[in-house]
Order: structure tokens, then sequence, then C-alpha cells
């Protein structure tokens, strides 16, 4: 019987016409894997929509949630703010929450709203604001508080015109014609734009220069203030009528050392109201200058 089925299955398959050339598969296997191999292309190709429309679906629906107005900020306040405008600070942040446009979430939810980008771009905005934060009293309060800290004066940079900067070097506003108050002068040491507001008098060295200032006036200096001559110079001036040229960089203690055996010695001792400046650049050779 084997004989006979294994003989049926090839007489029909395996004789062969001469000049033509038979394929080994089987034709009805062929025919049965087709609709198949369709099928499930079909399959795919239906779930590939419905998790699209899906994704769809969830996106609207959090969408539409997002603008719920019971989840929308309602009311910003401003504390901490003299100098700048409380009100001007708080239209701005508005601003930022509601430019007119409709993002997918609104930037009012108070789930969703960008915190931290707001803090960075009212202190990028307002160079007089030293710090922001942003803060709500509970999960579900509609209502937002910016607290801010202002910069204070510290010094004055001065070219033309002369500015207020803070302790770290940051220059952040105009000053005033009549200051009410003695500022120590700096100068030069940032890069030349229509406006100085914004930038950093000498962002590396100058923690290195008020160490220095600070240990003059400990020794019974009264320096009034730097200016960097280039990258490498800069000279600090005194109440007393001459300039100490230096380098950027010099031990703080060093320099107040040197200068006070330089205004010791033989040629200054007693002179100071006649120099013009004191050259400390050079390590243990000082030179000096007198005024004409």
């Amino acid at each position: 019987m084997s004989k006979q089925v294994r003989g049926r299955g090839l007489i029909d398959l395996r004789k062969r016409r001469p000049g033509i050339r038979h394929s080994t598969r089987s034709i009805p296997f062929r025919r049965e894997r087709e609709p198949l191999r369709a099928r499930r292309q079909k399959l795919r190709a239906l779930a590939v929509v419905f998790c699209f429309a899906l994704i769809g679906a969830a996106v609207y629906g959090v969408s539409e949630l997002s603008y719920t107005p019971k989840l929308l900020i309602n009311n910003v306040s401003v504390v901490g703010a003299k100098e700048v405008s409380p009100k001007i600070v708080r239209v701005y942040v508005e601003t930022k929450l509601n430019d007119g446009t409709n993002p997918i979430l609104s930037r009012q939810n108070i789930l969703l709203y960008p915190r931290a980008f707001l803090e960075q771009s009212i202190i990028k905005y307002f160079p007089r604001i030293k710090g922001a934060s942003i803060s709500r009293e509970s999960m579900l309060a509609q209502a937002i508080k910016v607290s801010v800290e202002e910069r204070q004066p510290f010094a004055l940079w001065c070219d033309e015109k002369c500015f207020l900067m803070d302790d770290g070097g940051f220059i952040f506003a105009s000053a005033p014609a009549l200051p009410g108050k003695s500022y120590m002068t700096f100068g030069g040491g940032i890069f030349a734009t229509s406006t100085p507001i914004g930038q950093t008098f000498l962002p590396k060295a100058f923690a290195g220069v008020l160490e220095l200032i600070k240990r003059l006036r400990q020794a019974g200096f009264a320096p009034q203030g730097a200016i960097a001559e280039n990258e490498k110079d800069f000279s600090v001036k005194f109440g007393e009528g001459f300039v100490l040229l230096a380098l950027f960089g010099d031990d703080a203690n060093a320099l107040v050392r040197n200068l006070q055996l330089a205004l010791s010695s033989d040629p200054l001792r007693g002179k100071v109201n006649k120099l013009e400046y004191v050259d400390l650049r050079f390590g243990n050779r000082v030179y000096y200058k007198n005024r004409q």
C-alpha cells in the first residue's frame, strides 16, 4: 500500500514533457500559504491603525483635560520686587503662560506649567533680578506666587557712563547720576558691546582682585577700585593718589608685602604723595614712577 501511495504521488507530478521544466513545489501547498500570508499582513495593518487611533484618542483626551478651566492658573502674584515693577514681572509671566498659541498641552495648567523655564526666563529677561522661584499653596491651587531676589549694588563699572555691579561682578543697571553712596569703581574686563548690562566683569579673576583689595584695606591702604588693563594686567587706584600695577593670579598677601617693603625703602619712604605708580608685575624687582 505504501508503494501505491508513493507511486500515485510520483506518477502525476514527475511526468515531464520534453522542453518543459516542472517545479518541485506542490501547487496545493502554494495556494494554501498565499492567503494565510495576506491575512497576516491585513491583521498587522489593522493593528497599526488601531494603535495610532488609540494614541490619537489618548492625546486628544489629555489635551482637552489640560485645558479644563478648573485646572488653569488664574492668578499671578509677585513678591520681593522693589526696583523692578511687580506689575511688569506679572505681565511677563502671564505672557509666557499664554502667548496666543494653542499647544497640545496648556502651559497654564496647574500641573503642567513650565515652572523651571519660567524661573530661568525671568532671571534672563530682568538683569536686576538675581533669583526667582514659583510656588503654589496647594496641589489644586490655581494661583501661583513668583518670589524674586533683586541684585544689590556693590560697586560701579565705568567707561563713558557708569553702571551698577553686584558683588559677583555682574553688571545689571545704569547708575543714577548721584548714587547717594560711595562705591568702588572698576573698568575694562568685558566684551565690547553696545551695553555692558548683562555682562560679568572679569568672570575668572574678579574674586582675586577683591581679595587683594581686602588685604590692602587690612594693611591700612585705601584702594578705590581696579581697572583691567588687558588680559594679564590690572591696576588698583588708591586714595593716596598712586596706582598699583599687578598681574592677575598673583598672591594677594605677597603683593601687599612687596608694596609695604617698596614704600618703606629709602627711595620711596615718606614720598607716597609724589608717586604716580608702583609696578609689582616683576616679582622682587619693583619699578616706580613719581609724578612730574
